[in-house]
């Protein structure tokens, strides 16, 4: 039978959020609507069987991020997660590409070009205990984020990750539990959202000055949390891994993070990346 690629919309998302339980992922239907409201999806489909999936999201001029990539697992062998990804990169075509990889997806992911960077660890606790929420310094203050603050979020998640995402922080202002903006001397020097995701909850992205910033938000954000499934995903060189840990938020996976093209390189000083949207989104 002829496998057809065609472009995901929302007939297909029964079908795609199916085979991530296949895959014992953890993603809800409304995390499955979420990705596809801010990006772009293919399917591979035969017989008018949803048989494969990925998703990509262009975040601005340069930098693009591509996840979701899945093939049913009594499919596999047949080329279809490479007829995926081949698609999907040349309607990247031009962007600079960050992906998440499983050990088992790496090995199509070299020969497309990609080269890995690092790791991103995956820490969640089931159960969270009661943590206490790290104290603003003199000069330091906490508040909600607001519609309001939409240009000026967006401007300080593309300093630290070189995307330019409004369409995401719109959909978080508007849908996360929590959103926190941290300021200091009256100057925004991070935030942090909780929002549903999964098994229960995640906090992401955290995007601070630096590390003692960062810890600051998210230990506001799990203080929240006590007793609920919560997860975050971090880059290994952010340095938050060893802390998580200690909160009982222990490394569960750690996926390669890899690049096709030039990753981005946040200036030295400025807003620095200390939790993903998502594996998926980056």
């Amino acid at each position: 039978m002829t496998i057809e690629f065609v472009t995901m919309n929302e007939n297909h998302l029964d079908a795609a959020f199916a085979l991530t339980r296949q895959m014992k992922w953890p993603h809800r239907r409304a995390d499955w609507q979420q990705a596809l409201l801010l990006g772009e999806g293919l399917v591979a489909q035969e017989n008018g069987e949803v048989i494969g999936t990925a998703l990509r999201w262009r975040w601005g001029r340069d930098y693009a991020t591509l996840g979701l990539v899945i093939v049913d697992g009594a499919q596999q062998g047949r080329g279809i997660g490479k007829q995926l990804m081949q698609q999907t990169l040349a309607a990247l075509e031009g962007s600079n590409v960050r992906l998440h990889a499983t050990e088992a997806g790496k090995p199509l992911y070299e020969k497309l070009g990609f080269v890995a960077t690092g790791h991103v660890e995956q820490h969640q606790c089931r159960e969270l205990s009661p943590v206490t929420p790290v104290a603003c310094g003199p000069q330091q203050r906490l508040r909600h984020a607001g519609m309001q603050d939409a240009a000026l979020l967006t401007a300080l998640d593309r300093q630290a990750l070189g995307q330019h995402r409004p369409l995401l922080i719109a959909n978080l202002l508007a849908s996360a539990e929590r959103f926190l903006v941290l300021e200091e001397n009256g100057t925004a020097a991070g935030f942090a959202c909780l929002r549903r995701f999964g098994h229960g909850y995640a906090i992401g992205p955290v995007i601070a000055r630096n590390l003692s910033n960062a810890k600051l938000l998210v230990s506001q954000l799990l203080s929240g949390a006590s007793g609920q499934f919560v997860r975050i995903d971090t880059d290994r060189s952010a340095g938050l891994g060893r802390w998580l840990n200690e909160l009982g938020m222990a490394e569960v996976d750690a996926p390669t993070t890899m690049y096709k093209g030039v990753p981005w390189q946040p200036e030295n000083g400025g807003m620095q990346a200390f939790g993903l949207m998502s594996q998926a989104m980056a």
